[in-house]
């Protein structure tokens, strides 16, 4: 995609309106993280994980912040990885 394409995706996004509940958690989580440029992803991981799983990852990318460098968005979608690697395992 050019770079174009995402400029639009996220200038589509800017005054977004959550449509309920887990969007709105999606949305909040994506400010709270000062990363609003990837909120189309958030929104994503927030139609596939209850809101419990999203505020937990949220809650545990926040204390792995002090102990990582990445962002607080790089480190929820990491934890929501391993939350959804933990749940398929047999």
């Amino acid at each position: 995609m050019s770079d174009g394409v995402f400029e639009r995706v996220e200038d589509s996004l800017k005054d977004y309106r959550p449509k309920n509940q887990r969007e709105f958690v999606a949305l909040q989580i994506a400010n709270r993280f000062n990363d609003s440029h990837r909120l189309g992803r958030y929104l994503l991981v927030g139609r596939t994980h209850p809101k419990r799983v999203l505020l937990e990852a949220a809650r545990v990318a926040m204390l792995r912040r002090d102990l990582n460098r990445a962002s607080l968005g790089d480190l929820f979608f990491e934890v929501l990885a391993e939350f959804d690697r933990e749940e398929n395992r047999p």
